[in-house]
């Protein structure tokens, strides 16, 4: 049997981290949105486990990790993303998440929502390439994540399905701003400031306020994309950087320059989208 999921991508405005021995504990809170643009993931069994992403062989670790948590029977997957790597769109958990849920399907393994959103947590955790980005995935829309790691805890801001443009620089490491003890105590703070702030108002305009003040704070965000920040602001929109991402989101297309990625924000979290018996 074939098993096919899409999950959307999720891009974090602001976060604090949580560290623990149990990487099901391990996590962050904040607040992100997911996007229609996502990853497309199909499997099947086969004799030997192997990961294609965008039609080439892959190493794809936090993939191959939930696979191992999942399974030890050797399947095929093969993941389409619609958006870069390493450009705060939590490319690695939408494709975890995706792929736990084709495998799931593939296999016959009956195994629950929460399982496998949980499944697909652990694996980025253990790869250190996210700390939230599936819980958000499993809500879809504007999510607040109030409680770091699993069971994951969460809310979220009534919001429309509007379009949000983003604009990709380059990618940036997750696994090195957060084994930086130093830069993790300043976004730590920062995030648990936002964090309440959102609470007291939790509106759209409000995140997007509170983005941009986070990643000028804690100094992550790049001279290039606060210049575009800035050149979006100059025709009356709102606009931040991804994290963790040298990406600019933006509310409106006006100020960005270059190959500008066009998406809606996604009411609907990850899930199975067909499957048969070829």
């Amino acid at each position: 049997m074939i098993g096919k999921a899409f999950a959307p991508s999720h891009i974090t405005g602001f976060f604090y981290a949580h560290d623990d021995p149990d990487p099901l504990k391990m996590g962050s809170c904040g607040c992100g949105f997911t996007l229609e643009a996502g990853v497309h993931t199909a499997s099947w069994p086969s004799n030997a486990t192997e990961v294609y992403v965008d039609g080439m062989p892959s190493e794809a670790s936090t993939t191959r990790t939930v696979i191992e948590l999942l399974t030890d029977k050797p399947v095929h997957v093969e993941s389409d993303m619609d958006m870069p790597v390493g450009g705060g769109f939590g490319a690695s958990g939408a494709g975890a998440f995706s792929t736990a849920l084709a495998v799931n399907r593939a296999l016959g393994l009956g195994k629950t929502y929460n399982e496998l959103s949980y499944a697909a947590h652990v694996a980025e955790v253990k790869n250190r390439t996210g700390l939230g980005d599936v819980a958000g995935m499993t809500l879809g829309g504007l999510v607040i994540r109030l409680v770091p790691g699993a069971p994951f805890t969460l809310d979220r801001i009534p919001v429309e399905a509007k379009d949000i443009y983003c604009v990709h620089f380059g990618p940036i490491s997750t696994k090195s701003v957060l084994s930086d003890p130093r830069e993790k105590a300043l976004i730590n703070e920062a995030g648990k400031k936002c964090l309440k702030e959102l609470l007291r108002q939790p509106t759209f305009e409000q995140f997007m306020r509170l983005s941009r003040k986070f990643s000028v704070d804690t100094g992550l965000i790049s001279p290039k994309a606060l210049d575009t920040v800035e050149a979006v602001e100059a025709f009356d929109g709102m606009a931040s950087m991804a994290m963790l991402g040298d990406t600019v989101f933006s509310t409106i297309p006006e100020g960005l320059s270059g190959n500008v990625i066009k998406s809606r924000i996604s009411l609907c979290g990850a899930r199975p989208i067909g499957a048969n018996n070829e």
